[in-house]
């Protein structure tokens, strides 16, 4: 298996976890906070698709524009979806030689890592705040949850 096939199953079986998750999230929790310095479950889902989709653009070596308006806020679950597969799209986009490639992330994270990092560290991110998802719903009534990871 290829570098970017396995760097794109490795982030698929999180992201189908953290999709599954956005779903239970009905649109009366948007604003839902466990904590005042917590940011509310859509800042927090809006956060995870963006900053992945921030961090592949980057290994891809596109600008990492937003993909989605501010009016497609309202139904989280079609904006996964919809970072979901350009996610897709941007890890199918890199050839094993471009994911040795050096991606300048200095102004980020201080420094410039080869492509693959840059995914891996993507990731790691979104598995950070999966957990933080999963305490959210939990707190909004939420007992049928998915397992930590789908494969």
């Amino acid at each position: 298996m290829s570098k970017s096939a396995s760097l794109k199953n490795y982030f698929l079986s999180h992201r189908k976890v953290t999709n599954e998750l956005i779903d239970k999230i009905e649109p009366e929790h948007f604003d839902y906070k466990p904590a005042p310095t917590s940011m509310s479950a859509k800042e927090l889902v809006i956060h995870m698709l963006t900053t992945f989709h921030m961090f592949a653009a980057s290994a891809a070596k596109q600008a990492p524009e937003p993909i989605h308006e501010k009016s497609e806020e309202d139904d989280l679950s079609k904006l996964a979806d919809k970072y979901t597969d350009e996610a897709v799209k941007l890890i199918e986009s890199l050839s094993e030689d471009s994911l040795n490639d050096m991606i300048d992330l200095t102004d980020i994270i201080g420094s410039s890592l080869p492509a693959e990092k840059v995914l891996e560290i993507a990731v790691v991110h979104e598995i950070h705040h999966k957990g933080n998802l999963f305490v959210y719903v939990r707190e909004m009534g939420h007992t049928d949850l998915p397992l930590f990871i789908k494969t």
